[in-house]
């Protein structure tokens, strides 16, 4: 299987062989890796007519919500300096949708 990629902005994304990567081209030393068992990531809107936060991060419980967990479930978090709109939120839900189905993981 080839791997899943997505990039908006400076981020490149990828899962490969069950391992997630986060490249942030705009800050080379910025980068996440994780199996992707682990992974939870969250857009998170402080207010709604402004752009969100972005996170990765490591969840306490593989079972969580692979996109959209809630804050409390991350033991270790990581976030790049990237603001997302409300209207492109949905290309992440897309994107996470996808990498979500390949370890059987909802997204919330």
């Amino acid at each position: 299987m080839d791997p899943l990629t997505f990039d908006y902005e400076s981020l490149h994304l990828r899962v490969d062989r069950g391992v997630f990567e986060l490249f942030d081209m705009g800050t080379p030393d910025h980068t996440f890796r994780v199996p992707l068992r682990w992974l939870g990531v969250l857009v998170h809107y402080k207010k709604p007519d402004k752009p969100g936060e972005l996170f990765f991060g490591v969840v306490r419980d593989p079972n969580a919500a692979h996109y959209g967990t809630d804050r409390l479930a991350f033991s270790d978090r990581h976030s790049p300096v990237v603001r997302v709109p409300s209207g492109d939120e949905p290309l992440f839900r897309e994107y996470f949708a996808q990498v979500a189905a390949l370890v059987d993981r909802r997204v919330a």
